[in-house]
């Protein structure tokens, strides 16, 4: 009975329900990026999160990071000297007092 069942599934998708398509998935990625402080060379890394992977995003944003030695300013995502993308799980923009696109790669950016 299960032999039938999987041979059924495998050729027919729909008979389960599914009618053939995939279930939308959507995906969540952290991007971390890693600068040099403009003042001592410390390295400064900051991240987003993102609904999507290409690293385009992330690069056309500016941050903020801060450095020990007192340093404090914008950089655009492009300055970083490295640019690391993991997956991650969908985050909650409404948590705390962050403002819903605080910590996003997704949406405007130094560019528009």
């Amino acid at each position: 009975m299960l032999t039938s069942r999987l041979v059924v599934t495998l050729l027919f998708p729909q008979a389960l329900g599914t009618e053939g398509r995939l279930p939308n998935i959507k995906e969540h990625f952290a991007h971390v990026l890693l600068f040099a402080c403009p003042e001592c060379e410390r390295p400064l890394a900051s991240a987003c999160a993102s609904s999507k992977k290409n690293l385009e995003e992330a690069d056309a944003h500016f941050f903020n990071p801060h450095c020990h030695c007192g340093w404090s300013g914008p950089v655009a995502g492009m300055e970083a000297v490295k640019h690391w993308v993991q997956s991650w799980r969908e985050f909650k923009p409404e948590a705390g007092a962050a403002r819903p696109s605080d910590g996003s790669c997704d949406g405007k950016t130094h560019t528009g």
